[in-house]
């Protein structure tokens, strides 16, 4: 069964049998191209995004969190959700909103050290790391959405 049911950007977090979660995708642009940052899922060890429940914080603020505490990562988060998916946890839709995450700062020692790696790719190769397209889908938006100063700096 496919759960990948796009929705408007401007929705609402209204459905009250839903989980709402945040989700950053982190890049650098460095003179050799953009790098995009993966870490690990705790449980089946996959390359995924820095990903969070909302937990009482705005979906922007949830998306910082996920990064800060799984990757060790700050910067400036865009200012809207560049996309959103939905997916299946534990029997219950889930809905995850998705910003793109320009790193500023990394930092070696983070909440989950032990229980996640952290990897930096070039943005080209990404995608080949990534098992779930939905993944592949939002870093293809974070690329689209960087203008064409930030690909050539």
């Amino acid at each position: 069964m496919d759960l990948r049911i796009p929705t408007p950007d401007r929705r609402k977090l209204t459905d009250p049998f839903a989980l709402y979660q945040s989700s950053a995708v982190p890049y650098k642009i460095t003179e050799n191209g953009i790098m995009i940052c993966l870490i690990t899922s705790r449980k089946k060890q996959r390359w995924v995004f820095p990903k969070a429940s909302l937990e009482g914080l705005d979906p922007r603020g949830t998306a910082r969190r996920a990064a800060r505490e799984k990757a060790g990562l700050s910067g400036q988060l865009s200012a809207s959700p560049i996309g959103r998916y939905r997916r299946l946890k534990d029997g219950q839709i889930c809905e995850v909103s998705v910003y793109g995450l320009e790193v500023d700062q990394l930092a070696e020692e983070r909440s989950e050290t032990l229980s996640r790696h952290r990897k930096w790719v070039e943005a080209s190769k990404a995608a080949d790391f990534l098992v779930k397209p939905e993944l592949q889908d939002m870093l293809g938006r974070v690329l689209r959405s960087l203008s064409p100063d930030q690909l050539t700096a």
